[in-house]
């Protein structure tokens, strides 16, 4: 699911020109420009029925978008998912990289983390937290 999810956030339409392939899972290479997308794992919980697994599982995926401007991280988290309308990560229903997503926005925050420093200044963040349902496609 994680490949899939990052190959489809940079195809979005503006990913490659804000962020050129800058989108990692865990944690972001130290001493990688900005900006820069992080996706973190938060929880993942396979989903049952009566009779047994029912082939989802439901992730929290936190999304931190990271600039050297507060306009610049904001931006980027509203490419990935304009607010207030279904578009882009929000509301996706689709088929990709071997898997069916589900994805919500179910939180955004725009935040600066003050422990994270560049020569220039203080790095800015923007986060977006997803629901994402996704089950894998047999065969696959």
């Amino acid at each position: 699911m994680e490949e899939a999810l990052r190959a489809y956030i940079l195809a979005m339409t503006g990913m490659s020109t804000a962020v050129a392939n800058r989108v990692d899972w865990g944690l972001s290479p130290q001493g990688r420009p900005y900006p820069s997308v992080v996706l973190w794992n938060i929880s993942a919980i396979e989903q049952m029925n009566l009779a047994a697994p029912s082939g989802w599982v439901r992730t929290r995926v936190q999304i931190d978008t990271w600039g050297t401007t507060f306009k610049q991280a904001r931006d980027i988290a509203d490419i990935m998912a304009p607010p207030g309308r279904k578009a882009g990560l929000n509301g996706l229903r689709a088929t990709f990289g071997g898997y069916r997503f589900r994805i919500f926005v179910i939180d955004r925050d725009a935040s600066t983390d003050e422990d994270q420093a560049v020569n220039s200044g203080v790095v800015h963040r923007a986060r977006l937290d997803l629901d994402v349902w996704h089950s894998k496609l047999s065969g696959v």
